[in-house]
């Protein structure tokens, strides 16, 4: 089963909060009396079905638009690091879609945004929330240690940041771009850092009868994770089990509050409908409402920067199925439709690329009992049907293939063809099979 939509942490809540559904009654067999044995013809030994001729045309077309992306002492370089920056010096988005967990990923994001900051990028899209990325913008001008502060804060840690390797990330990219304009562009959902957030409201000026509304909300908050921590039961967790009608209480009671505020309260509402949704079983409609949340936040922090007079250039590193160009793997339309077609308004273009494990490789998984990152082999099911292009990788080293001429070959839909393959080679132009990387690993010590 494919299991892409609320990523890597939020899905794995989602997943813990559902109660288990009792199995289906199997009926007792019936005994039938003097019933004659059934008759079966022989059967033939079944020979596997050859593989179409145009699936190993794609194989050696990979093949012959692959390159090698060295990488030694946290360093990458080579071939096709060069074609990566080339690629991104064109284009106004640089789209990086993940299998979230790759310990080397989030290092070569961070030499990617590094590098094309010389090149005039100067936004990184991240997904966790709009507030959330704000507090992550200024914790992280502190480095590793400012984000370790915030975390030390209930609900300070951002979804996937508690690995070491995302927070460095974080640091890295907030040194490579100096002054004080925010450089995090958050456009998701907010998964665990309701908490945080109530906090920030708490402290701002607001009439008595929203105080009062916003005192119930935290209550709500207060009780859900206290419960969770005493039974160790992810469905306690707060975004997943809290009522997005007591965010509405406090949105209602507050009238003229400020543009931060009412990003706040979005944020937290958004999130509870998103979830509600998926816990009640109604998973394209959390998606679905995820998706439309996502493209709104994204337009919004684009209208901001035109309206100044700006057009940045923005480097985005979330999962694949939020990056990938056309229908995602959630059956919805997501960032990766986006940002192309505002590339295109600019009379630019946006460059994508889908990097996966390969070969050898393990990811970090999350546990939302222990609230650690675990390594287990890769979950997301992105690598399904996609045995044509992992052919072509190199199983002792990490290779990039151009994936824009092989296009050509699957012009259409073809005989045999998988639909993941299809949509892999048309949603993104390049894919970086990773073999051999490794786990990500926690930020803290246990």
């Amino acid at each position: 089963m494919r299991t892409v939509g609320l990523g890597l942490l939020g899905l794995a809540l989602a997943a813990c909060a559902q109660a288990p559904q009792p199995a289906p009654a199997v009926p007792e067999p019936v005994a039938l009396a003097d019933a004659p044995a059934p008759q079966h013809p022989p059967q033939l030994e079944q020979q596997p079905a050859a593989p179409p001729a145009w699936i190993e045309r794609l194989t050696e077309a990979a093949k012959g638009n692959a390159l090698t992306l060295d990488y030694a002492g946290g360093v990458f370089s080579g071939p096709a690091w060069d074609r990566l920056i080339a690629e991104g010096r064109r284009a106004q988005f640089f789209l990086l879609g993940e299998e979230h967990g790759i310990a080397e990923n989030p290092q070569l994001a961070g030499q990617l945004f590094g590098t094309l900051t010389k090149d005039g990028y100067s936004k990184f899209i991240i997904e966790v929330s709009a507030p959330m990325a704000d507090a992550l913008d200024v914790s992280a001008r502190g480095g590793v240690a400012g984000l370790r502060a915030q975390y030390a804060i209930p609900g300070g840690e951002a979804a996937f940041f508690g690995m070491k390797e995302e927070t460095e990330l974080l640091a890295r990219a907030r040194a490579a771009v100096p002054g004080q304009a925010p450089l995090f562009w958050g456009v998701d959902y907010e998964v665990a850092g309701d908490r945080l957030l109530i906090g920030k409201l708490e402290a701002m000026a607001k009439p008595k009868a929203a105080a009062d509304a916003l005192a119930t909300l935290r209550d709500a908050s207060t009780t859900s994770w206290a419960k969770y921590a005493s039974e160790k039961n992810p469905q306690y967790i707060f975004s997943f089990s809290g009522d997005p009608a007591l965010v509405r209480a406090v949105r209602d009671a507050w009238p003229g509050r400020t543009a931060e505020a009412s990003t706040i309260l979005t944020a937290l509402e958004e999130t509870l409908e998103i979830n509600l949704l998926w816990t009640r079983n109604q998973g394209y409609d959390s998606n679905l409402r995820r998706s439309a949340y996502m493209r709104s936040n994204l337009v919004a922090h684009w209208q901001a920067e035109r309206t100044a007079g700006r057009a940045p250039r923005v480097f985005a590193k979330m999962g694949i199925s939020h990056l990938i160009r056309g229908r995602s793997q959630t059956e919805t339309y997501d960032l990766g439709a986006l940002a192309p077609e505002i590339a295109a308004m600019e009379g630019a273009t946006a460059f994508s690329i889908a990097v996966l494990p390969g070969e050898g490789s393990a990811v970090a998984v999350f546990d939302p009992v222990a609230w650690r990152y675990n390594p287990n082999t890769p979950k997301d099911g992105y690598m399904n049907g996609l045995q044509p292009l992992y052919a072509a990788a190199n199983p002792d080293a990490f290779t990039l293939i151009d994936l824009r001429p092989l296009r050509a070959i699957m012009g259409r839909w073809r005989e045999g063809t998988d639909p993941e393959l299809m949509r892999m080679v048309h949603g993104f132009d390049m894919l970086l099979i990773m073999s051999g990387s490794t786990p990500s690993t926690n930020l803290t010590a246990q």
